[in-house]
């Protein structure tokens, strides 16, 4: 009945896609479905073709991100529409939930899901396959659909509640082989899991904010150790990364996951707020290292006050807090993996990237085992955003075609590594970029388990002494060795970026 499809997002590093399993746990029992994955099919264009016919498919669901996925993901629909005119087309994920007049400008997509649509699919479904029961398409929320030539929206969805969300269906796709990936620095089976949906701040450089306006819900403590159990009983699962928006915002709920899971001996990663797991206790700290804490994502953004106001970041986050944070992790031995986003509107940017660049430094001389994670900042369609606002006055504007969206000017946007911003000329960059490298060759990430023994020595001799001096122009050198190595930067563990 429906194809539910996942396009090339990354060429190592990726998961189990969870966005899919969330939406067949809801369409079990009521509606038949396949999910095709292109990370791991090479000849998914065949498979498609072959399923739609054999199966008589009537309906492909699309989850898109821009950048690498948008450009498997145009192609695709615009080949099965031509293929299969009456095939209904449906994007979802997070380019829809904030592009959907462009997406639905085009003449392939029929209807842009926002938000969560474990709901307002089968409710879509229903409408259209005409069940007992079913309600108008006007009164489904979260859906954008296109009638008599115009674009219409129905109101927005309201969050999940995660409570409700039933056993995955992971016998639906090839879990076995995710987890046969490779070695990564938490387990030899890494599955990706998320507990909780959402985030209760908004920042204003960030996807979550524009589509949850400060909405978060965390599952059972319970329902999450049953889960975990269940995947470590059934395929052996050695390690856990959470794919929350921000799964440390209760104390008392994630004591009570740590507490339940470490008899299971994951080791494990999640994403935090800085300014929330300083007011954790010491007991709380402890609990996490021993049930198998390894590593937490923080956005520490900058070590400006001023830039993080710009931010909206919002809570009690300073650039002191992140110096704190630093220095106590240090005695958990819980590795902080701190992201930095440079080059925000200002008025003098080759000041703000120096100042970020110091402070990098800073945090990196107190608590060395630190991970840095840089990215070039890039604008969010989140009309609320002072940021937003901010990069509108000087001069930014978002694509407005899909076909200009999968140029090979917009590929890398989503992974905030090129800048499509006016203000950033091209030394900012080089600027950066340079830092990073000589960065990584002094401290080279130990998420890059092949990165040991002569490999590391080398990287670091090449980058301690640029490092010392404070040297980071042309690093040839540095560039050459990580090429020959192989070197992979630190990033989100193969996750594709909320923050767009």
């Amino acid at each position: 009945m429906i194809i539910l499809l996942n396009p090339k997002s990354a060429n190592s590093g990726f998961r189990v896609p969870n966005s899919l399993l969330y939406l067949g746990a809801f369409l079990e029992g009521k509606y038949e479905y396949e999910i095709v994955d292109e990370n791991l099919d090479n000849d998914v264009e065949n498979t498609l073709i072959k399923l739609i016919k054999e199966k008589k498919i009537k309906y492909l669901g699309v989850t898109v991100m821009p950048g690498p996925q948008m450009h498997r993901a145009v192609p695709l629909s615009k080949r099965m529409k031509s293929l299969f005119p009456d095939l209904k087309i449906l994007w979802g994920g997070y380019f829809p939930s904030q592009h959907r007049n462009t997406v639905l400008k085009s003449d392939y997509v029929d209807v842009a899901f926002r938000g969560h649509a474990e709901i307002s699919l089968p409710e879509y479904l229903d409408c259209m396959e005409g069940r007992p029961g079913a309600g108008k398409l006007s009164e489904i929320k979260g859906i954008s659909y296109k009638e008599n030539g115009k674009i219409l929206t129905n109101p927005d969805i309201e969050t999940i509640d995660p409570d409700i969300i039933p056993l995955l269906p992971y016998g639906k796709v090839q879990t076995e082989k995710y987890l046969q990936l490779g070695k990564t620095y938490l387990g030899k089976r890494t599955i990706a899991y998320i507990s909780s949906i959402g985030c209760p701040f908004t920042c204003g450089f960030c996807a979550i904010a524009g589509i949850y306006k400060g909405k978060w819900k965390g599952r059972d403590a319970d329902l999450v150790a049953n889960d975990l159990r269940y995947l470590h009983s059934k395929y052996k699962i050695d390690a856990v990364e959470f794919h929350d928006d921000n799964m440390f915002v209760s104390e008392k709920r994630i004591y009570s996951i740590a507490d339940k899971i470490k008899e299971l001996r994951l080791g494990w990663w999640g994403e935090a707020r800085a300014d929330t797991m300083m007011k954790y206790s010491d007991e709380t700290f402890e609990l996490l290292a021993a049930s198998g804490l390894k590593m937490v994502f923080y956005g520490a953004e900058s070590g400006s006050e001023e830039t993080l106001k710009l931010m909206n970041k919002g809570g009690t986050q300073t650039p002191g807090t992140i110096l704190e944070l630093a220095e106590r992790l240090k005695k958990y031995r819980i590795v902080p993996e701190f992201s930095f986003v440079l080059g925000s509107p200002s008025d003098d940017v080759d000041k703000s990237i120096d100042n970020d660049i110091s402070f990098i430094r800073k945090v990196k001389e107190i608590n060395p085992a630190s991970e840095i994670i840089i990215y070039i900042y890039s604008p969010v369609n989140y009309e609320d955003s002072e940021l937003s606002v901010a990069s509108k006055l000087k001069g930014f504007e978002y694509p407005s075609t899909l076909e200009e969206w999968t140029s090979d000017k917009w590929k890398n946007f989503d992974l905030r590594k090129k800048t499509m911003t006016p203000w950033l000329k091209k030394r900012h960059i080089s600027k950066i970029r340079n830092f990073e490298k000589v960065l990584n060759a002094n401290y080279p990430t130990v998420s890059d388990l092949k990165i040991t023994g002569w490999r590391r020595k080398l990287l670091n001799a090449l980058g301690s002494w640029r490092y010392s001096a404070s040297f980071y122009h042309a690093p040839y050198e540095v560039r050459l060795a990580m090429k020959l190595l192989r070197y992979r930067q630190p990033e989100t563990e193969g996750f594709s970026f909320k923050e767009i």
